[in-house]
């Protein structure tokens, strides 16, 4: 069943990579063709802008043959917009280059049809590695929200590098959600951690310089102590292993989409949310 989840959908999911002025990687994304269109998390949304975004879509067990690179800022001008009182918990963007034109589409289901106990599949660049790998797993629970854009649980193994993963239903083959980053509470308490961090590096930052002992200045012994709290619980955060993933729900969504033939930046997208 999953050899069939890999022969069908790999060629449509890719890695998101940020790239420095100087050509380094900054971080990975997953994303995933539907219709015409990218679909990944919304945590892209939340990081500094890089020089570059590459992506790199699979075509075999052992090789990545189709790289699309544009400018962030070509990047960031393809993101649809969507009316601001929705919250989907995964964006898209409406990429023009004819190489991603020419990637295979995943099909999305049309409606709710995913079951406690349902097999799953989860395809995605974990990491930063630059190999696609598939995992398996089961819909372990499902949380219903007001606003129709549901979260769906899936017992699965989860890494940095996942976020915006397609969740696929094992049995149809269908992307049934995006594998969210901030859901998971182990992100959330990272996230947490890192204000801190950063609140207490900045008033240190202007204390420096302020204090000698002996020719010592302990300000910037404090400095030095919490970057290297601050680099180590980044690759605590990097190698942690997680059981339990949470995906937004993609249905009540991308289907609404226009077709790439349509202008979509004059339609006024209306989401049923009753479908």
């Amino acid at each position: 069943m999953y050899r069939k989840v890999w022969d069908h959908c790999k060629s449509s999911v890719c890695s998101i990579n940020f790239l420095s002025n100087a050509g380094t990687k900054i971080i990975t994304f997953t994303g995933f063709k539907v219709k015409n269109y990218l679909v990944t998390d919304d945590i892209i949304d939340k990081f500094a802008r890089p020089a570059e975004v590459l992506l790199h879509f699979t075509e075999s067990e052992s090789s990545t043959t189709s790289r699309i690179r544009m400018t962030f800022k070509e990047f960031l001008s393809s993101k649809v917009k969507v009316d601001n009182t929705f919250n989907p918990g995964f964006v898209l963007f409406d990429i023009k280059q004819e190489a991603f034109k020419a990637n295979s589409s995943l099909l999305c289901s049309k409606k709710i049809n995913h079951c406690i106990g349902q097999p799953i599949a989860v395809l995605g660049y974990q990491l930063e590695q630059d190999n696609l790998a598939v995992k398996s797993g089961i819909v372990s629970s499902l949380f219903r929200h007001n606003d129709g854009f549901n979260t769906i649980q899936v017992d699965c193994t989860i890494k940095q590098g996942n976020a915006g993963s397609p969740l696929i239903c094992a049995e149809s083959l269908e992307v049934i959600g995006v594998i969210g980053h901030r859901l998971a509470s182990i992100t959330r308490s990272y996230q947490a951690m890192m204000r801190i961090i950063n609140t207490n590096l900045n008033v240190l930052k202007e204390a420096e310089g302020k204090i000698n002992m002996e020719d010592i200045d302990p300000i910037q012994v404090l400095i030095a102590n919490q970057s290297q709290i601050k680099h180590m619980a980044t690759e605590f955060f990097k190698m942690t292993n997680m059981r339990v993933g949470f995906a937004a729900e993609l249905c009540n969504f991308v289907d609404y989409l226009p077709d790439q033939e349509e202008d979509i930046s004059s339609i006024d997208m209306e989401i049923n949310l009753d479908n």
